[in-house]
């Protein structure tokens, strides 16, 4: 039974890193308009309404507000390196 649930759970980390691909994909075509446009990488409103959004979201599902906070403030902070790169 361990193995199977072990099993369940490396598919669902597999199709999130595909996920996090998809999503630095699309942050660096982002990244790209912003530069073309000559906007800042860092958009703190945003960020902020999109953090709200995902905390209501996850306590809708169950999930603890801190725990979705944190998740995303890592991924956006990788999102904000990406398009910094962009040159």
């Amino acid at each position: 039974m361990l193995d199977k649930y072990r099993g369940e759970i490396d598919k669902i980390d597999n199709a999130f890193v595909d996920l996090l691909s998809k999503r630095l994909k699309i942050s660096n075509k982002i990244g790209i308009l912003k530069k073309d446009n000559g906007l800042k990488v860092y958009d703190a409103k945003r960020e902020i309404e999109l953090i709200n959004s995902l905390e209501k979201i996850g306590l809708e599902k169950g999930l603890d507000k801190k725990y979705i906070k944190d998740v995303f403030q890592v991924i956006l902070r990788e999102s904000r390196r990406v398009q910094g790169e962009m040159k």
